[in-house]
C-alpha cells in the first residue's frame, strides 16, 4: 500500500505538470509547435546534467557489488526487451515509435524518487545505475531506431552531449572525482526539470490533438499492455529462472529497484526525440498518457508479483 501511494502521488504530480503545457496551449499563449524548442532544452541540457550527476556517488567496497549487479542486470534487461522487439515489430506491425515506447520505460522521471521514498535514500546509487544504462541504449539504439538507422554514426555519436556526458560521468566514477558543490548543486537543479518539462511538452502536444482519439485507439492500449505487462514479466521471468536474487546479500533488493524501473510508463523521452527527430511525437505522447494512467493499477500489483515469485520476502 505504501508503494501505491507513493505511485498515486507522483503520478497526480505529473498530471498537473501536463495539464500546465496543455492550458498553455488551449490558452494560445503558445502554440503545440513550440514544445520542439522545450524538447532540445530537455535532451542536450537537462539529460547530460541528469548523467553526470548519476555517477556522483561514493564507491566503497560494501557497494561495489551491488552496483556491479545493477549495471549487469540493467544491460541484460535492455539487450532482452531490444530483442524480444523484433518478435513484437512482426507480430503487431509496430512502428518506430511504438517499438521505441515498448522498450523504453519512464524510469529517468519516475524510478529515482519512488525508490529514496520507499527504500530510502542510500538505495538511489542503483535506481541511477539502470538510469545510465538507459540513457546509452536510447542514444546508441533508440535514435537509430527513429531515424532509421541501421547502424550508429560513430561519427555523429560521438559529437553528441549525452554521450560525452556519459563517458564524462563514468571517468569521474571510477577516478571517484567529484564535482565541486556550486557545480554538482547546479547540475542537480537543472536535472530537477527533467520530469517537468517532459510532462509540460506532452500537455502542449496533446492540446494540439484529440483526447477521444488518444484514448479510443486500439493501438495505444496494444502497445501499453506490452510495455506495463508484458515486458516486466519478461524480466521477472528471467529473474526466477537465474535466481538473480540469491547472488548477493542486497540481490533481493537491487534486483527489485531493476524490475521495477521497468513497470513504468513509456518514456517521455520517446516524445522529445520524436519530436526533434521529425517523428510523430502526438502517437508517443499518446502513449506515454494511457501508460502513464494504466500503471497506477499495474505497478503497486507487479510489485507484489516480485516479492511472491522471488520467495525472497517483501521489504
Amino acid at each position: 500500500m505504501q508503494i501505491a501511494g507513493l505511485i498515486l502521488n507522483q503520478m497526480l504530480q505529473f498530471f498537473l505538470m501536463l495539464l500546465f503545457g496543455f492550458i498553455l496551449v488551449k490558452s494560445r499563449l503558445l502554440g503545440p509547435d513550440d514544445s520542439k524548442i522545450l524538447s532540445t532544452l530537455s535532451i542536450y541540457l537537462v539529460l547530460p546534467c541528469v548523467i553526470v550527476n548519476a555517477f556522483q556517488v561514493e564507491l566503497t567496497k560494501e557497494t561495489s557489488s551491488g552496483l556491479l549487479l545493477a549495471f549487469g542486470a540493467a544491460c541484460i534487461i535492455h539487450f532482452l526487451l531490444v530483442s524480444v522487439n523484433a518478435l513484437f515489430r512482426r507480430l503487431f506491425h509496430l512502428d518506430p515509435v511504438e517499438q521505441a515506447s515498448v522498450i523504453y520505460s519512464n524510469a529517468g522521471n519516475m524510478i529515482i524518487p519512488i525508490v529514496s521514498s520507499v527504500l530510502g535514500p542510500e538505495w538511489v546509487l542503483y535506481s541511477s545505475a539502470f538510469v545510465s544504462v538507459q540513457i546509452l541504449f536510447l542514444w546508441v539504439h533508440c535514435k537509430g531506431l527513429l531515424c532509421g538507422e541501421s547502424r550508429p554514426d560513430l561519427r555523429k555519436l560521438l559529437r553528441n552531449i549525452n554521450v560525452w556526458a556519459i563517458l564524462a560521468g563514468i571517468f569521474l566514477f571510477i577516478m571517484q572525482i567529484h564535482l565541486p558543490v556550486l557545480v554538482s548543486d547546479t547540475f542537480s537543479s537543472i536535472g530537477n526539470l527533467m520530469a517537468p518539462l517532459g510532462m509540460i511538452v506532452m500537455g502542449m502536444l496533446l492540446a494540439g490533438s484529440r483526447l477521444s482519439t488518444v484514448f479510443g485507439s486500439v493501438r495505444v492500449y496494444l502497445v501499453a499492455g506490452l510495455r506495463l505487462l508484458v515486458c516486466p514479466l519478461l524480466v521477472l521471468a528471467l529473474f526466477t529462472v537465474t535466481h538473480a536474487a540469491a547472488w548477493l546479500p542486497k540481490a533481493d533488493i537491487i534486483l527489485f529497484i531493476s524490475f521495477l524501473a521497468c513497470t513504468t510508463p513509456a518514456s517521455a523521452t520517446i516524445t522529445q526525440m520524436a519530436q526533434v527527430y521529425g517523428k510523430d511525437a502526438q502517437a508517443a505522447s499518446s502513449v506515454n498518457l494511457v501508460t502513464t494512467v494504466c500503471c497506477l493499477a499495474t505497478m503497486p500489483v507487479l510489485a507484489q508479483c516480485y516479492w511472491l515469485v522471488t520467495g525472497t520476502g517483501s521489504f
